[in-house]
């Protein structure tokens, strides 16, 4: 360790000359690797949210396996009239187009399936699959290959807006759609705000630091941190995702942490230094900096570390990330940016070691910690309110054509599939006619759920084979058997097995009129499905895994936190030794915690997969300003016996960097809210929001809690109260007296 010290302390003190501009040209080389070698194209597919290992997703591809079928695009086509001439003519145009694209494997269509619009509507298979309820519109279904369909997505909207009229509106859904809406809106966001964020980052550092060379060399640092993350990220075959998109921005809001207080405790050393010598203020700021960097480095790496634990395939990979992320950021802050400070010329005052004036000052602020509680207090009550569950509308903008579009599907027939198979409770086989009364028994109490729209299965398909000409000659094995081969698609293999013993029924779910957890929804189909003498065997499709995802999205934001918390409590008393203080930090802590959750619940906010790590951000970045004033405090207290003058001073040597701090993260993150993306608008919104929590807990509260001497305090707020309580009584005595003089001056003076 001894030696590390010396070699740094000698690199720091050595000749200046060419160290920053060597850094600057590291940079420049890893970003030409990154942009030659690393792929910056956000990865979004069907099966994004759960990693291949996870239960969840084995048992939806074992469902895939048992059932194969393709991936499927819902075109809903409204006209004033769907039996006319002219609508079935567009129909059957629109569905030759589509079918001679390549990746499409199928379509069905009016035009394409049922013999005619009335064959359509006899049909129990076709009227359910193609037609509305209310017979406005009807379905083009089309089949796509499980591969990249962003290319074939394109060539169907160029199609729709060719087809697309005032009498002929065509709306698109499915799976595949949503999921290229979202890659799209990451992709946007990915390219254009990093770019954003680090030009606006550069402009606000410009104004506070008012140096430039400062600016070039936090902008070295940051940008080197990101690069060096997607290095490694690529290294280990890691993919931009839908989470790790943002990972960028939050490596930059790390790495920036430790420049804002290094640069802080800078000047703070440089006021304090009567020589014009600047080597050694860069390496005095080095080493006062470093202890509380490294403890920041590591609460925030263990906070990333513990979502490592979570089956969510994309908060793992967050995990993941933000823990290398982390630990590159504090790499990266003290092995480049120390050679930029050293450059620059440090601000002096105009007489050495005079001190800066604070806004603080020794004042406990009792009152503004009282409204906090208060505040957050209240909006506790918000947290069983909290929608960790929200549909997958939730994603889009209201009153756009996207967000309408999908809706519109959604409240006719449904848009987010599940896939339910179950078997006869007692084992028996399902190619009879008493199981095929019962399914259809199952068939009709599915349908009757609210939060069920079109359900498409084995006793569907079968009723359709029983309709033509001589079908009742053959039996139902027949049926099926015929409806196995090629020239009918295969299509009973896609609705049960070979040996007769799994059905699966295709559910496609509402998710605009859905109050209720999907997992409750899910639960209540089970019993339904007991409950008419089947055994449900298997469960799968976006809806199922969304609900499993909302699940642990909810048990790492209010589950997971409680052991971070903890871990942050052993981590706090290592670093203040003290039980107080530890305790005090915890508190500050949890009053971000319950604000922005709870804050969030009573707005109806809804906390998606995207926006849920926001509070893990803001708390991380409470942890580091925390642990700064810790440090300081710890640096005053062999000076001053009296621990409360000893966080004064810590305080006034502080608050600069912790203010400064958040007002650049808050600026930065505040450019999310101007995204077309709304779970990207609400996690910007979260983080702000949460950062003016952050500078509250950490300047206000945690003096107050950790070094306030309380017999002291109780006297203030006596004072204070007694105070009031004369000023009062002073104007009503006031008042009264006022009134007594006006009747005097007012009452008749007597007669001489």
């Amino acid at each position: 360790m001894g030696t590390i010290r010396s070699w740094i302390s000698s690199a720091l003190t050595a000749d200046p000359s060419g160290m920053h501009w060597l850094m600057v040209g590291l940079m420049v080389v890893m970003v030409g690797l990154v942009a030659s070698f690393v792929d910056l194209r956000p990865h979004v597919d069907e099966d994004f949210f759960f990693s291949t290992q996870d239960p969840q997703f084995q048992q939806s591809k074992k469902i895939d396996q048992l059932f194969p079928s393709e991936s499927q695009l819902i075109l809903d086509v409204w006209a004033p009239d769907i039996s006319s001439e002219r609508y079935l003519q567009q129909i059957g145009r629109l569905t030759k187009k589509i079918k001679s694209f390549d990746g499409v494997t199928g379509v069905r269509s009016l035009t394409a399936g049922p013999k005619d619009f009335d064959d359509a509507l006899k049909s129990p298979l076709w009227n359910r699959l193609l037609i509305d309820e209310k017979k406005q519109s009807s379905n083009v279904i089309v089949l796509i290959e499980e591969k990249e369909s962003s290319k074939l997505i394109r060539q169907i909207e160029d199609v729709i807006r060719q087809f697309d009229e005032k009498d002929f509106r065509i709306r698109i859904a499915g799976s595949p759609y949503v999921v290229e809406m979202i890659r799209r809106n990451i992709v946007h966001d990915f390219t254009y705000f990093s770019a954003t964020v680090v030009i606006l980052f550069g402009v606000a550092m410009s104004l506070i630091f008012h140096s430039l060379r400062v600016v070039m060399g936090m902008l070295t640092t940051c940008i080197s941190a990101i690069m060096l993350l997607l290095i490694i990220q690529s290294l280990f075959g890691m993919k931009i995702g839908i989470l790790t998109a943002n990972l960028s921005t939050i490596v930059y809001v790390l790495t920036f942490s430790h420049l804002v207080f290094m640069t802080s405790n800078w000047r703070n050393i440089a006021n304090q230094k009567r020589d014009d010598e600047r080597r050694p203020i860069a390496l005095d700021a080095y080493w006062t900096t470093l202890p509380p960097s490294f403890w920041c480095m590591v609460c925030t790496s263990l906070g990333f570390a513990t979502l490592l634990l979570v089956q969510a395939k994309p908060l793992r990979e967050l995990g993941f990330g933000g823990t290398i992320g982390t630990i590159v950021a504090f790499i990266c802050a003290y092995t480049i940016y120390p050679f930029f400070l050293r450059w620059v010329i440090p601000p002096r005052n105009k007489v050495a070691g005079t001190e800066r004036s604070s806004p603080f000052g020794a004042r406990p602020f009792i009152l503004p910690v009282v409204l906090l509680l208060g505040l957050t207090v209240s909006l506790a009550f918000g947290l069983p309110r909290l929608n960790t569950d929200p549909s997958l509308l939730d994603y889009f903008k209201k009153n756009e054509p996207l967000r309408d579009g999908l809706e519109y599907v959604d409240q006719h027939g449904g848009s987010s599939p599940l896939k339910l198979v179950v078997s006869a409770a007692d084992g028996s086989k399902l190619n009879t006619s008493a199981a095929y009364e019962k399914m259809w028994e199952l068939q009709r109490a599915l349908e009757d759920q609210k939060a069920v729209g079109t359900v498409i299965s084995l006793p569907v398909l079968m009723a359709e084979g029983d309709r033509p000409l001589f079908s009742f000659l053959l039996n139902w094995e027949n049926l099926l058997r015929i409806m196995e081969k090629p020239e009918h698609d295969r299509i009973a293999k896609s609705f049960i097995t070979k040996d007769r013993t799994k059905a699966m029924f295709l559910l496609r779910m509402v998710e605009s009129k859905r109050k209720r957890y999907r997992a409750e929804v899910v639960n209540e189909l089970r019993t339904i499905v007991r409950q008419h003498g089947f055994k449900p065997v298997l469960l799968g499709g976006i809806y199922q895994l969304q609900g499993q995802l909302a699940k642990l999205v909810s048990e790492s934001m209010l589950e997971g936190l409680e052991w971070l918390f903890g871990i942050f409590f052993i981590v706090a008393l290592i670093i203040t030794r003290s039980f107080r203080t530890a305790l005090a930090m915890i508190f500050g802590l949890s009053l971000c915690r319950f604000c922005m959750l709870g804050a969030a619940g009573f707005l109806g906010v809804p906390v998606d997969i995207i926006s849920a790590p926001a509070s893990n951000v803001c708390i991380g970045m409470a942890v580091d300003s925390m642990i700064h004033l810790v440090f300081a405090v710890r640096r005053n207290r062999g000076s001053e016996k009296d621990i409360w003058k000893a966080w004064v001073a810590a305080r006034d040597e502080q608050w600069r960097a912790v203010l400064g701090s958040a007002a650049i993260i808050a600026t930065g993150f505040a450019i999310f809210t101007l995204s077309s993306f709304p779970p990207t608008q609400r996690f910007g919104v979260v983080v702000v929001f949460g950062t003016l929590i952050d500078i509250t807990a950490t300047l206000l509260v945690l003096p107050l809690l950790a070094g306030a001497n309380w017999k002291n305090v109780v006297k203030i707020m006596n004072a204070n109260f007694r105070g009031r309580l004369d000023s009062v009584t002073n104007s009503q005595r006031l008042m009264r007296s006022r009134l007594r003089s006006s009747e005097h001056s007012h009452s008749p003076k007597p007669s001489a």
